[in-house]
Formats: C-alpha cells, structure tokens, sequence
C-alpha cells in the first residue's frame, strides 16, 4: 500500500516537463528550417482540436436515432436511455483530466492529443459497434467511457500550453484555447442529422440516409485526422521563457515585485534557450550574459499538492460545480425540450442547438477576454447571479409554450456556461501559476462531471418519473400527454435553484488579493475578507483571559466616571 501511496503522491507532485537540446532545437521550427514557430499558430490549432472535441456537445443530437436504432422507433419521445451515455462521457472526462493532467505537464501536449485523438476515435468505433448490434450498453461503455476519455485528455491538452505561452493575456489564451468547445456543437448537429437522415428519429428504419452506426465511423474518423495534425502544432514554451516579466511560476499580484528587465532576455516571439541555476537567484541567458535578480517574484510560487490542498482551491472547486451545472443540464436536454416540449420539427431542434452552440463559443471569448481586465471572481458572481434569476423564470417560459422566451434563457445561460469554461484556467493560473495549470486544471474539471453524473442522472431520472406520469395521466389521449410533458422538468429546475444560489455565496468567500491569500494569519483569527472599501476584515477570536482583562478594564473605566 505504500508503495501504491508514494506512486500517486509522485504523479500528482512532479510536473516537470524534461526536453533535450535536440529537442528544443526541433520545436523552433513548425516546418523544419522552412517555417519558424510562433506561439500565434498555437490558437487555430487549440481551436481545431476543442471543435473535434467538442462534439460531445451535440450528443444530445444522437439520442432519439440511437434509441429509435435499437429499441424501435416510437415517435421521436425521449426514452432516457441514449442521454446515458452523455453523463457517462462527462463523468469520465473529468477523471480521465485529473488523473492524466500530471502526465500531460511531463510528457508534453502532442502526446496527450495523440492519446486523446486515438481514444476518442475507438469510442466512436465501439459506438457504431453498439448500435449495429442493437446493444445500448455497448454505446455507453464505448462512446462513454472510451471516448470519454479521450475527451479529457485531448481537452487540457491545448489548454496548459497557452496558458504558458500567453501569461500577460490568460483570459484571452484561456478563452481561445476552450471556445472550439463550445463551437463543436454548431457544425455537428448538422453533420449528424444530414448523415443519418432528418427523420429517422421519428421513422426508423425507414428514413435513413448513412443511418447511425456509419455516422460514427465518418465522423470519428474526421475528428482523429483533425486532432492528430493539429497536436503537431503544440509545445511547451523553452525553459527560462517570460513575458513582461511574468513566468510559469508566477501568481498573480507578484509579477511586479522586484523583477529585473532584460533587455535582451526571451522575448513572446523569439525563442532562445535559458539556463536556470536553481540554487541561485540568477538567469544565465544563451548569449553568456548574467542578470542578478533581487527578491525574486516566483517567492509565492506553489507545488501542485500545495495548490491541490489549498481552502481557495477547494471554493474554486464547488465553485465551478455550481456554476456550470445548470448549463450542462441545458445542453444534453436542448434538442429534446424543442421536439416535446416546444413542438419545433428535428431540423429546427437542430438549429437552435448550432445557435447554442454559437452562445456557448461567444461566452468562452468574449467574457474571459473581459477577465483580464475587471478579473475572474466578479465575472462568476455575475454568472451566479443571472442564472438564478433565469432558473426562475424557465419553468414560466416552458408552460406558456414561448419559443422566444425558452430560447433567450437557453441562450444566455449557454453564454455564461462558455465563459465559466473559458474563465476558470485562467483563474487557475492566476492562483497557482501557469506551471500547474494543466493538473489544477484536469482536477477542478471533475466538479463539471459530478455536475455531470450526479446532478445529470438525478435529473434524468426525475424526467423519466415524471414523463411515465404524464403518460399515465394522459392514457393515450395525444392533447392531454401534449400539454402535461410541459410540466416535467419543474421539480428538477428548484434544486438546481438552490444550488446556484449556494454557488452565488461561496463564490464571494474565495479569496483572490495576494495578501488575503498569504498573509500569516494572526493568533486566534477565524476568519478574513476583503470589504468592498478594498480594506482587509479580519475575524479574531478572542481568548478567555483576554475577554476578562477587557471586560475589568471596562468597568474600572465606569467606575471611575471616565467615559468609555
């Protein structure tokens, strides 16, 4: 068992990525002595990866056809059977980031989307397999946990490397690493419904095109390509890299702080090799010339298992569980919501989940951007905020049939959902450094698959309950089943209420300010806070013989006629 101990305390504590000088040599060039590298042409190539990735997205897309494939077609109404396997991918994709997330940093981002791509690709295959046979189980182990995880280690992949290669602008390389994600879900419900035939769903077998099992294997085979050639694209920044002072190792409010310029240091966009004496506080850079540095800015720095084990990281974790499950429900239920609830045609559904997906793009772009400059905790409040007010209001939007009305909400918690994704490796990298990034980053993505698993199977059961009771109310008559499928997701929509609600309050409890954050605490103190005077709270409890000395003091001051 020790043994056993001293591995998993190793993987999660060694994050250093070793290269050779042949090596690092080879990754200044994207084309060998024809093309120079720049960390430019590491954002199309983030983005191409998370659009084959993010197919996960558009899954929702598959499950009447799966279902119809297997159990027989039955009117295009939701079984719960295909969404499984939805909640499974999640659930998987979570651990699969945490657990590989230390072996990503140290092995490099190319090997982690060669992995991610092949897995995906078999989870694809196993897929068809599954529907071919007529055999949901084989769906939910080969798309679910196979393609799972692929999807998580293909996922942080590009992630780590920008966040690395971009430090002055985390909110913007954050944002252009993740929002490919959020856009896999507008090209694919296409691909799929004009692969597999627009009205299969509600006609099997008769209304095929390629049908269900084909469609895997095209679009699986797409997605490998796609993933494999763009992950040549990825690498690590050299060793000694910086950028307006800021290095993997700092935290955000450090990067000021006694730091030397170099004038002739690495720069963003010129590559050149460093070396670091880490028993002294000195660079030697590749031309011979050495630079003393003062009180060195990485003095805050952080070991992953310090970061892993820190409170902030803990608020950070429920954090994001509770921010990002009302989107994650939304987006495996979309399409199913529009053909039962909302009586929109297939095609429609189909559209209306690429315009999420547009919603869900935008967010990881445009509010991570706006991160950098008001910061990450505000932004997530606000998320916190609006979704509550929007839980609210759907169950209203769904039972008046408003098309327009369901949508909007729909859409504006896409966007935030997005920027909750986009906003948080960013976060990240602000608290703990750019170094730890990849770990931190795969660990806090298991809160989105309990999201996933747990909040996911909850409300799929309930849908279930809830559907076999409005058939049952209904007895057949098609009007009256019609009008009480409108009220099946209420009871799922107050416990997500009150989660994001507990989110809301948590969110204000993370401390963000440097000094908050490091400051030794005091003797006796419970609790600190930064007002929104900007001044430091401090919550000090006060020991027995301190409340006696202060209450004699008191009445000494009374009973001398002094004013107290």
């Amino acid at each position: 068992m020790s043994a056993i101990k001293n591995a998993i305390v190793h993987h999660f504590s060694s994050t250093k990525y070793e290269r050779s000088d042949a090596q690092l040599e080879r990754e200044r060039w994207l084309i060998p002595n024809v093309v120079s590298f720049s960390r430019w042409y590491l954002l199309p190539a983030a983005v191409l990866i998370q659009l084959c990735v993010g197919s996960l997205y558009a899954f929702s897309g598959y499950y009447l056809s799966i279902e119809a494939a297997i159990f027989g077609a039955n009117g295009a109404i939701d079984r719960g059977q295909a969404s499984i396997t939805f909640y499974i991918a999640v659930a998987v994709f979570g651990s699969t980031a945490a657990i590989l997330g230390p072996w990503m940093e140290r092995n490099g981002p190319f090997r982690g989307t060669l992995l991610g791509a092949s897995l995906f690709y078999l989870g694809n295959l196993l897929a068809a397999l599954g529907v071919y046979v007529q055999q949901i189980w084989v769906v939910w182990i080969g798309y679910g946990v196979v393609g799972g995880m692929g999807l998580g280690i293909g996922y942080i992949s590009p992630v780590s490397p920008l966040q690395k290669w971009f430090p002055e602008i985390r909110g913007v390389a954050a944002g252009l690493a993740v929002c490919g994600f959020g856009g896999g879900s507008i090209i694919a419900p296409y691909s799929q419904l004009a692969l597999i035939g627009a009205n299969y769903a509600k006609a099997a077998p008769n209304d095929a095109n390629l049908g269900v099992p084909l469609t895997f294997v095209i679009l699986g085979s797409i997605y490998f390509v796609v993933m494999v050639l763009a992950g040549l694209v990825l690498r690590m920044p050299p060793p000694g890299y910086e950028v307006k002072g800021i290095t993997i190792e700092t935290i955000r409010g450090a990067e000021n702080m006694s730091v030397t310029t170099l004038s002739n240091g690495v720069g963003a966009d010129n590559m050149q090799t460093i070396k670091i004496d880490d028993d002294k506080d000195t660079r030697v850079v590749s031309n011979g010339v050495q630079v003393e540095q003062g009180s060195s800015k990485n003095a805050f720095s952080m070991t992953l298992l310090e970061s892993l084990g820190s409170r902030e990281f803990g608020l950070m974790y429920a954090m994001l569980f509770c921010a990002q499950l009302t989107g994650l429900l939304i987006i495996s239920k979309v399409q199913s919501i529009c053909i039962n609830q909302l009586k929109q045609t297939p095609a429609m559904a189909a559209t209306y989940n690429s315009a999420l997906g547009v919603m869900n793009l935008a967010g990881r772009l445009i509010l991570p951007t706006i991160s950098d400059f008001v910061g990450r905790k505000p932004l997530f409040v606000i998320s916190l905020a609006v979704q509550a007010v929007l839980v609210g209001c759907l169950p209203i939007a769904i039972h008046a049939v408003s098309v327009p009305g369901v949508l909007t909400i729909f859409f504006i918690i896409a966007m935030f959902y997005g920027a909750g994704f986009g906003i948080i490796p960013a976060f990240l990298a602000d608290q703990f450094g750019s170094k730890n990034v990849g770990a931190t980053h795969g660990v806090i993505l298991t809160a989105w698959s309990l999201a996933g698993v747990g909040g996911g199977l909850v409300f799929n059961s309930i849908v279930t309950m809830r559907t076999n009771d409005a058939k049952a109310l209904a007895a057949g008559d098609t009007s009256l089943l019609s009008g009480y499928l409108l009220y099946i997701y209420d009871t799922n929509l107050i416990w997500v209420l009150i989660i994001v609600l507990v989110g809301f309050v948590i969110t204000f409890w993370i401390p963000v300010n440097l000094r908050d954050r490091r400051l030794p605490k005091r003797e006796g103190e419970m609790l600190r806070y930064r007002s929104l005077g900007g001044h430091l709270v401090r919550m000090v409890k006060m020991s027995k013989e301190e409340e006696e000395r202060e209450w004699e003091e008191y009445c000494a001051g009374i009973n001398g006629g002094r004013s107290t």
